[in-house]
């Protein structure tokens, strides 16, 4: 008993581990939380059927964070249907919600249910019939879980002393534009100073847009003057889809003063 609870161990160290590097190099998000209770997962299934699921679901998490979400629900949504302990149960539903809550998925209320009566119900053929049945119902329903349409972020902004400072997001594949409004009075001139990487090649990544004129931009460290008056937007948008071993990021900052 103590040396496979050791080996349990060793196998949810490992996974915290990997999901610890995969953040240093890519950056913090809470959306990779989830990810732990795949690893718990595996460490306390090393000796089943669901363990070759759960790794396969946990490397496709790490390595693409676009595909992360549905790798995490499969992971999860296995655990709590077929798990033979309740220890393992709970924790597959955890895996669920957690990401249901941190990743919002579009007609998910039918994956937390069925996620949820597998967690308490006893009988095993109960439990293995509920996760094909939530999947049909809810297609016919509902129509299949999928990402929310994600509305462009406006930067935040502040004026001290004929000073303008914006607080500009991070731009990925989750969040792929953001706005910078003119102030509502006077005329300013604007800097804005784009770092964007991520990526393999030198095609444009990024759309900078003002009015009806747009530019082009490649990976790489670029700043931009403009001049803005009020109802004026500028635009940044990220043009890359996800590609594998790719993370396309932009981060900004942005700036001026009263002309």
């Amino acid at each position: 008993m103590r040396t496979r609870d050791s080996n349990e161990a060793a196998v949810i160290l490992a996974g915290y581990t990997a999901w610890a590097a995969v953040n240093l190099l890519r950056g913090f998000s809470l959306a990779s939380l989830p990810m732990l209770a795949v690893f718990t997962l595996l460490g306390m299934c090393m000796n089943t059927a669901m363990f070759p699921v759960l790794l396969g679901s946990a490397l496709l998490g790490l390595i693409s964070p676009v595909l992360m979400p549905w790798s995490l629900l499969v992971a999860g949504m296995l655990a709590s249907a077929t798990g033979g302990e309740i220890k393992i149960r709970v924790t597959g539903f955890l895996a669920v919600a957690s990401t249901l809550w941190l990743i919002p998925v579009s007609l998910s209320i039918p994956l937390a249910i069925v996620s949820v009566a597998s967690t308490v119900l006893g009988k095993k053929k109960l439990r293995y019939m509920l996760i094909p049945a939530g999947f049909i119902v809810s297609a016919l329903v509902t129509g299949l879980p999928g990402p929310l349409t994600v509305e462009p972020v406006v930067a935040g902004s502040e004026i001290s002393e004929g000073i303008l400072s914006y607080h500009i997001p991070e731009v990925n594949t989750s969040r792929r534009e953001v706005l910078l409004p003119a102030p509502f009075q006077g005329t300013w001139a604007v800097w804005i100073a784009l770092e964007a990487g991520g990526v393999r090649d030198s095609i444009p990544m990024l759309a900078v847009r003002l009015g009806e004129s747009m530019l082009l931009l490649p990976s790489g460290v670029d700043t931009l003057s403009f001049t803005m008056v009020p109802g004026d937007t500028l635009a940044v948008t990220l043009m890359k889809d996800f590609m594998p071993f790719n993370h396309s990021v932009i981060h900004a900052t942005a700036g001026g003063e009263r002309l």
